[in-house]
């Protein structure tokens, strides 16, 4: 699949895999339920043997790794084929379902196959092996892979590899240590594509150094057609990495957030497997929220490590070594030492950040189970049937003389720069009238928790718009406001109507707060839309059209067109700047990909035709303002969530497809509004797509030129209204190549 055809799809495939995640807990609910009473607190009183064992076969290694001290190591005794036939003729490894074996670099040992041809002897239970590489030494990697794996054939074992690949040419082999490692990397990876027999993945570890550089990766593994797994480097007792706290989990909050939001996108975009999705899930919020690990790991109850000497461990991280298999029992090594397995549950496992996987627990089902309800119950749908009801009596509520408990709802958790800069201007004004506890409503709690930090705001309440709590709060609030953003075709109008009934009906306030609408279609959200505006007692719309739509359907005359809140945040913020800006020779673009909602009744090849067709003619305009002027381009996102589109995506693709010659410069760092702003008054000259990229040029006072990607909608308006029309071009016009002739190449503005 293109690219194009991807970020097209993207929404729809998200919803996809929201549903395919719902069947799925369904139908594992009782193995999950199952599986946690028996490997739970009866595993540790009753311990089972090991399912999965972590097979160590070598403890040296050709790469120089950040995270890793192992190619330190002087060769030491490794256990040799038939020392590991007789530890696995052990009874504690009659269950072994499937072994992976890693090292050091385990392709070192010429005698890898035989290693290999003692574990497919592990029949009947055993069912694969896998093993992990550095593919340094490509043409060894190969053979000694490919003979493993015809053994692994043979016996009727599932065998795959995975390639170590943390960054894009240069970056790998920083990472590594090792200059060429990503190309023998990409020669071994490319030789098992063409081996539809052997399963293929690629494996990423983050640290310190690449943590700027995954998106990187994630774009070049998507066009290469590769599937792969990341993970965060952990502190591993095995890897002597103890002292590499410079690389390992040391990231800046910025940097955290920005890993944060990379995993959602992998949870949403990239990884199809439930059980994986849980893990980036668990990652994510470890960083961003700080939270204790929340998934369990199989190495707490059905899972093993024997390292080349033949020592077992329970796991690689943190476990000590329980005694030698060589020399003792290993049945009996590992069950005389559950007190150390406990230990290790105690004090390290709620920190490991390590990507062990398992069957998510029941706590998890619930969660999940919670999660799903009010997402459903909170649709339009239902969202109408509980708002037609009728109203109790005047006396069912009261409302305070003195009212100082706010909540806001909206489009928060998804925001972007402009919805930053509404959220800040509602919360000074709550603040101007004394407000002293405010509850914000987020789809995504954790990134408005990264908003309010942003907007200097540590008292508001966060809560889950998907969750008993917002109707709970909306009863409870002398005011429920909607915040700024547009009434329009989404799921998410039931919220807003949910939580505007809730308040009427104990008698609370109601707010519309700078608000537009449109665009609008279905006949179901057009009445939510209708039934909100009913509720509510107060009317603010962002411009005309809205207030002229909003009248029409309710015939009221109390609407106002108050403008669009963000107006009054980026007035107060210039206050604070300075008079004289020094401008850098820069054309500053904050554009947005051209999403599927906007394909209307366009055919989906002609949609992908006219979005390849607009992406070469931004790119040609771009290059000829910069040429002319003697600008560089700095590409800059308003929005950096995989929800309602990353653009950091888009100018990846422009500057790599298109700009490469010009020396763009990408941002991709998540920018604050306040960074934003800054950047627009520091550019000679600025080409904005994004709604609210057009207000906050146009409210500095910042020499633009904006793109109506709607085709005369919100942005036709808002430049309509201001009298600005005359820096305004259609996204049609873009794409035939107008632009030639509407605008000077010479920005003299």
């Amino acid at each position: 699949m293109s690219n194009a055809t991807a970020e097209e799809t993207q929404a729809g495939a998200r919803q996809w895999r929201a549903r395919q995640r719902a069947l799925w807990f369904l139908w594992k609910t009782p193995i999950i339920v199952w599986n946690d009473l028996r490997l739970g607190k009866w595993g540790q009183r009753w311990p089972r043997k090991p399912a999965t064992l972590n097979l160590l076969i070598n403890d040296i290694c050709n790469s120089k790794c950040q995270m890793c001290h192992i190619w330190q190591q002087k060769r030491d005794h490794e256990i040799t084929a038939d020392e590991l036939q007789r530890v696995l003729s052990d009874p504690l490894f009659s269950e072994l379902t499937y072994i992976g074996i890693s090292g050091g670099e385990p392709t070192l040992r010429k005698d890898l196959p035989e290693i290999v041809r003692v574990i497919a002897q592990k029949q009947p239970r055993l069912r694969g092996a896998g093993i992990i590489t550095n593919a340094i030494r490509a043409e060894d990697v190969i053979a000694r892979v490919e003979a493993s794996a015809e053994i692994c054939a043979r016996a009727g074992l599932a065998f795959n590899i995975m390639v170590s690949l943390d960054g894009v040419g240069e970056i790998h082999d920083r990472i590594r240590g090792r200059a060429g490692n990503f190309e023998s990397a990409l020669k071994v990876i490319r030789h098992f594509q063409n081996r539809k027999d052997i399963p293929l993945l690629f494996g990423c570890t983050i640290t310190k150094d690449n943590v700027w550089h995954v998106e990187e990766l994630l774009d070049f593994a998507l066009a290469e057609g590769l599937y792969g797994r990341f993970r965060i480097a952990e502190f591993i007792q095995r890897l002597y990495n103890a002292d590499q706290t410079k690389y390992i989990r040391n990231f800046s909050p910025l940097e955290a957030y920005h890993l944060g939001l990379f995993f959602q996108k992998l949870e949403y975009t990239f990884e199809p497997h439930p059980i994986y999705q849980q893990t980036y899930r668990n990652i994510r919020q470890m960083l961003m929220q700080e939270a204790p690990r929340r998934i369990a790991c199989p190495y707490q109850t059905h899972a093993a490590v024997l390292d080349s000497r033949g020592q077992l461990l329970y796991c690689s991280p943190k476990s000590r070594v329980l005694g030698n298999t060589l020399d003792n029992s290993a049945k009996n090594i590992y069950l005389s030492n559950i007190s150390e397995r406990k230990r290790i549950m105690a004090e390290d496992c709620n920190s490991c950040i390590h990507d062990y996987h398992t069957l998510p627990n029941t706590r998890a089902l619930i969660d999940e189970a919670k999660y799903y309800y009010w997402q459903a119950a909170n649709r339009v749908k239902p969202a109408l049937i509980w708002a037609r009801r009728p109203m109790p009596g005047a006396g069912a509520g009261r409302r305070r003389t003195n009212p100082k408990h706010a909540l806001i709802v909206g489009w928060y958790g998804t925001e972007t720069a402009g919805d930053k800069a509404i959220l800040g201007e509602i919360l000074h004004q709550l603040h101007q009238r004394d407000f002293t506890r405010i509850t914000l409503a987020s789809i995504y709690p954790y990134l408005s928790q990264w908003t309010l930090q942003e907007l200097d705001e540590h008292t508001v309440e966060i809560i889950s718009t998907y969750s008993r709590a917002l109707l709970k709060r909306a009863r409870e609030a002398d005011e429920t406001i909607m915040g700024g953003g547009p009434f329009m075709d989404i799921h998410g109008l039931g919220f807003v109507l949910r939580a505007f009934d809730a308040a009427k009906r104990a008698g609370r306030r109601t707010r519309v707060a700078g608000c537009g609408i449109g665009p609008l279609h279905a006949a179901q959200n057009i009445a939510a839309v209708k039934h909100i505006l009913q509720l509510a007692d107060v009317i603010e719309l962002r411009d005309d059209k809205s207030v002229e739509w909003a009248v029409a359907q309710t015939g009221r005359s109390d609407i106002s067109n108050s403008g669009d809140p963000a107006v009054a945040f980026v007035q107060r913020w210039r206050k604070t700047r300075p008079h004289t800006i020094q401008r850098a020779a820069t054309l500053n673009c904050y554009l947005r990909d051209w999403s599927v909602e906007y394909q209307g009744d366009l055919s989906d090849a002609a949609f992908r035709s006219r979005k390849a067709q607009f992406q070469e003619e931004i790119a040609s305009w771009i290059a000829a303002l910069c040429r002319q002027n003697g600008l560089r381009p700095r590409l800059l996102a308003m929005h950096h969530f995989v929800v309602g589109g990353d653009d950091r995506e888009f100018n990846h693709r422009l500057a790599s497809n298109y700009l490469a010659d010009l020396d763009p410069i990408l941002e991709n760092h998540p920018y604050s509004v306040q960074q934003i702003l800054t950047s627009m008054q520091e550019g000679a000259f600025c080409l904005t797509m994004r709604f609210h990229a057009t207000l906050f040029a146009a409210t500095l006072g910042a020499p633009y030129i904006a793109i109506d990607y709607t085709d005369g909608g919100k942005i036709t308006r808002f430049m309509q209204e201001r009298d600005e029309i005359n820096r305004l071009i259609t996204l049609s016009d873009v794409v035939n190549g107008h632009w030639r002739t509407r605008f000077s190449l010479n920005l003299s503005w």
